[in-house]
């Protein structure tokens, strides 16, 4: 178990090592060659493009929850079937 401050310096020291290294990436496939850039956008590309993102990570965070729940009913059959084998 962690404390919300452990949780904190996790997530941020997590968040400083990879996010340069995913933005970089990101600028390398969608900005090769320094003529397009998330500061050219406009308010409406800015929107959209947010969106899109929103949309992916909640498709990510569906699969991540129903994997979960399986795991959590693996878990259960394993405890039963635990508990049956020490009840013999």
């Amino acid at each position: 178990m962690m404390t919300d401050v452990e949780i904190k310096e996790r997530a941020l020291a997590e968040f400083t090592l990879k996010a340069p290294r995913k933005f970089d990436a990101g600028m390398k496939e969608h900005n090769p060659d320094g003529t397009r850039g998330m500061w050219l956008m406009d308010k409406s590309q800015l929107a959209k493009a947010a969106k899109e993102e929103v949309i992916d990570l909640w498709h990510y965070l569906v699969v991540l929850e129903n994997k979960i729940k399986e795991q959590d009913v693996l878990i259960q059959q394993l405890k039963h079937t635990i508990k049956n084998k020490h009840d013999e």
